[in-house]
């Protein structure tokens, strides 16, 4: 059983600690913790006893492990797979896209289950530990269109009775032992023609020859559904006004305040009037998030994409993107541009979208 630590557990996650480790994060660290949202320790239990533990912080994107110990007389059995696994699992529908850990160069056990879930050793950090030795800091990145393809191979091989073959096994890391349970059963409660293009990207013709199409078909839809699981997803508002001057003005401010008030109220202005678009994510009756859009004759222009400090890694940027994107489609317009600063956070957002750096576009200021 895997579970979030409780405060009855942190005697025994510092016992394991001290027994395994050289050193502990010690009790004070884990009662801290506790209301800590950020905090992702988890105890795992055999037979109602603590035989090991994870401790990670998780800020929604990025997984760093701490300390993660699994007790002697229960290594070498599975359960260290397993239990790392299960943590993975359930953070990827909550947006995890990276995990990263140090481990000792001499831990071959830990470095072993670590591979095995498709984790990579990144660089070396030279006399990282008290006692000088290395330290191995590993890596694993989510790739999407992997994960997914990855996933479908598995649907397959689940829904016509096949075993897992160790090749599944291999390239499969994004769930090691397990998979979610889907609703979906049937064709009909899709719409078959908005999968064919999605069909045509994903089809592996060597994997699935000599099956039936819809049996393809439902495992993509299914893959597909799962997708959506992974992804947080926030309500986005076509056009909303509310609050939309303060916050525009709120995300320009950097920029001279005399700018901010003019940008907001000229993009508010324009909205009423029909010539942008924008979307906006509300929480509590408050913007968050927006972004604005200009129509082209055959294309679209994404501009002024912000998200409020407080609510950012969790998926809202995202999720306002593929509003516009979706926009886009609906309008038939398949040309879609936008600008970033180059050293603009969302930009590896945008490269996993499939937007490509086209140009680059230089100011100058010239004295009156």
């Amino acid at each position: 059983m895997i579970r979030k630590y409780k405060k009855e557990d942190i005697g025994r996650i510092v016992e394991l600690e001290k027994n395994h480790l050289e050193s502990s994060l010690e009790e004070s660290f884990y009662l801290n913790d506790l209301n800590n949202p950020l905090a992702r320790h988890y105890v795992f239990e055999v037979d109602s006893k603590i035989i090991g533990f994870i401790s990670s912080i998780f800020d929604g994107f990025s997984l760093e492990i701490l300390n993660f110990v699994i007790d002697k007389a229960y290594q070498s059995k599975g359960y260290g797979t397993k239990a790392l696994a299960s943590v993975l699992d359930e953070l990827v529908p909550l947006g995890l896209n990276n995990v990263s850990l140090e481990v000792r160069e001499s831990n071959k056990k830990a470095i072993h289950v670590y591979e095995k879930l498709g984790f990579k050793i990144i660089r070396v950090r030279k006399e990282y530990y008290k006692n000088k030795e290395d330290a191995n800091f590993m890596q694993k990145l989510y790739d999407e269109k992997k994960d997914i393809a990855n996933l479908e191979a598995i649907l397959f091989s689940k829904k016509e009775g096949l075993k897992y073959t160790s090749d599944f096994k291999e390239r499969y890391c994004l769930n090691y032992y397990d998979l979610y349970d889907y609703k979906i059963d049937s064709l009909k409660d899709f719409k078959y023609d908005s999968y064919i293009l999605f069909l045509s990207n994903w089809m592996d013709e060597t994997l699935f020859e000599g099956y039936e199409i819809d049996s393809c078909a439902l495992m993509h839809v299914n893959a597909y559904h799962y997708k959506s699981l992974t992804k947080t997803i926030h309500l986005v508002s076509f056009n909303y006004l509310k609050d939309c001057m303060g916050f525009t003005y709120k995300s320009n401010v950097e920029y001279g305040e005399e700018y901010a008030k003019k940008y907001a109220k000229f993009n508010y202005d324009k909205i009423v009037e029909g010539k942008i678009k924008s979307y906006s994510v509300v929480k509590n009756d408050m913007t968050i998030g927006s972004v604005l859009i200009i129509e082209y004759y055959h294309s679209i222009f994404i501009y002024a994409l912000y998200v409020d400090e407080v609510y950012r890694h969790q998926g809202i940027a995202s999720n306002l993107m593929d509003a516009c994107i979706e926009y886009a489609k609906k309008v038939n317009k398949y040309e879609v541009y936008l600008e970033a600063e180059l050293d603009d956070t969302p930009i590896e957002m945008y490269k996993k979208m499939n937007f490509k750096e086209i140009e680059t576009l230089y100011e100058c200021f010239l004295e009156k």
